[in-house]
């Protein structure tokens, strides 16, 4: 049932053609959009399938914001979340090897300051980059995700690597990182807000080219609709 289903909205987006989806988002009598949130519970994996490319790069697809992603394998990625990731990753593994060869040569307190340091060093680093340098970016996110790998790394040794109460120490560090991505967030929204503004289409979603693909294949199957004009 569940498959004859999608197999029937792939035959519908079959049938439909660009030209429909730019009829509906440029029609000037119509409503606002809305979403089929029955169809989207019925198929989230579809939705999800449609909507990846914008969860993957969480920037829209235009010119504005080509520092900001970078495409790896066909995919679309945010640059800031990969290299933060990346690096804090590799900042861990190469804690970890340290420890595992002489545990002596970590201070958990001199870590965690060390991690400051460097965390400080971001802010001044990311403040600065108005030109949107790509390189530059990526250095400031070695600093983030560096630190944050470093000020983790000296909770979890703090008073011994499997002391008891390691799952305090993994909470801790869980609500840091809760923290940090919040204000990035929200760094994130200020930015792509200003950005957004000063753009011709002033924040239009469905009049932004950035966004044209994603909102097409949603009105093709039928994940979005739009409203009657007096809605």
């Amino acid at each position: 049932m569940i498959t004859t289903d999608v197999n029937r909205l792939d035959a519908i987006h079959k049938e439909s053609s660009s030209e429909d989806c730019e009829k509906v988002l440029f029609d000037e009598n119509r409503g606002a959009l809305k979403f089929n949130r029955g169809l989207i519970a019925r198929h989230p994996l579809l939705f999800l399938r449609i909507i990846s490319p914008f969860l993957l790069s969480h920037h829209p697809f235009c010119s504005n914001y080509n520092s900001h992603i970078f495409r790896l394998r066909n995919r679309t990625l945010c640059l800031g979340c990969f290299f933060n990731t990346i690096f804090f990753l590799f900042s861990i593994g190469i804690l970890f090897i340290i420890w595992i060869i002489d545990n002596s040569l970590l201070n958990a307190n001199f870590l965690f300051l060390l991690g400051l340091v460097v965390l400080f060093g971001y802010i001044p680093l990311t403040l600065a980059n108005r030109s949107e340098n790509q390189n530059l970016k990526i250095l400031s996110k070695f600093f983030l995700g560096s630190s944050f790998a470093m000020i983790s790394w000296s909770i979890l040794i703090n008073n011994g690597l499997f002391s008891p109460g390691i799952e305090y120490k993994l909470s801790l560090i869980l609500l840091l990182y809760l923290f940090v991505v919040t204000l990035l967030s929200a760094k994130r929204i200020i930015e792509v807000g200003k950005t957004c503004e000063r753009c011709e289409y002033k924040m239009r979603w469905s009049k932004c080219p950035g966004f044209r693909k994603i909102l097409c294949d949603l009105i093709m199957y039928s994940f979005i609709y739009p409203a009657m004009a007096n809605q």
